[in-house]
């Protein structure tokens, strides 16, 4: 067995941000396995061997002639969503569940999947708009976004509550956000779960949600350690690590809840991709590198298997 080789990836870093600047100094960040499942995690210098795959033709064969031609598919990603897409020390290598997951489609398919940093609220427009093929970032797939875009999905999440460890603010599930102040990342999951629960808020009598939104997940953790936000709200699989890497800075409120699945984001008007996709993800699944990955990052209880199309029902 091989390690599972990244693709060679043009990125431009963002600028850092304490917490997660903190995390990296420290090597509390890159261990190569962190998450929701408390008994998996790895060291870095033991984290498992994931296999090299074979290309298969016949898939590689379904890919749209352009981006056979071509030899890669460019992937809008956020990078600052760990463990599911962050960067390396080197600060241009991308990293994580989805990086691993890119590079074994790719083998599959016999391209390279090229990773692009985008601001999340950019990310479905731009699939959309055609300026870039796919998106592999930890997007829920819900019938809303399912008007743009499609999904391949292959990740089942749900949405967290992040606070200071000893949660001072007393806040122990989304109903008591009322009247709290928390951070999302603009565009993203929590930010759409915030807007959901306002109306919660309204029907109970109680005082609206002030919510913060930041270009990325680093900077809405950051408003939680500095103070500004009493929380931050987003999917289980990022926050649960960053609790696990934060050195008992953080801990979760309550348990996840409104739980769907997470895909990959393919054009509307591209079933060809959409197909070939799929199939190269069923063949990952198969091949047992899906479970590796999993392992590698503590994802196993948010394991999705099957790679259904367009599976949100909310």
């Amino acid at each position: 067995m091989q390690p599972l080789k990244h693709p060679t990836r043009t990125v431009a870093l963002r600028r850092s941000f304490p917490v997660l600047a903190g995390l990296i100094a420290s090597g509390l960040l890159l261990t190569g396995c962190a998450a929701p499942s408390d008994d998996s995690t790895v060291a870095a210098d033991s984290a498992p061997t994931i296999d090299t795959l074979k290309a298969d033709a016949t898939l590689a064969a379904a890919l749209p002639a352009d981006l056979r031609d071509a030899g890669v598919v460019r992937v809008a990603s956020g990078v600052s969503f760990p463990p599911m897409e962050f960067f390396d020390t080197d600060g241009t290598t991308v990293v994580g569940f989805d990086a691993d997951l890119g590079a074994a489609l790719g083998q599959v398919l016999d391209v390279d999947f090229s990773f692009e940093n985008v601001n999340f609220d950019g990310i479905v427009g731009g699939i959309a708009a055609g300026r870039y093929d796919l998106s592999l970032t930890g997007i829920l797939d819900t019938a809303a976004r399912q008007v743009e875009v499609d999904f391949v999905d292959y990740l089942q999440s749900g949405v967290s509550i992040l606070v200071t460890s000893g949660n001072a603010v007393e806040i122990n599930g989304p109903d008591d956000l009322c009247g709290h102040s928390a951070s999302v990342e603009k565009g993203a999951t929590g930010d759409l779960t915030i807007d959901s629960l306002q109306a919660v808020c309204a029907e109970a009598g109680k005082p609206a949600i002030e919510k913060l939104p930041f270009p990325d997940q680093a900077s809405a953790v950051q408003a939680v350690s500095s103070g500004r936000a009493d929380a931050s709200v987003a999917l289980d699989v990022t926050l649960a690590y960053t609790v696990q890497t934060s050195d008992g800075a953080f801990e979760l409120a309550g348990d996840p809840f409104n739980t769907l699945p997470v895909g990959i984001v393919i054009p509307k008007d591209n079933p060809e991709l959409r197909d070939a996709v799929q199939g190269a993800l069923l063949n990952v699944i198969e091949s047992g590198v899906y479970d590796q990955i999993l392992v590698k990052w503590g994802l196993e209880k948010q394991a999705l298997t099957g790679a259904p199309i367009n599976s949100g029902v909310e």
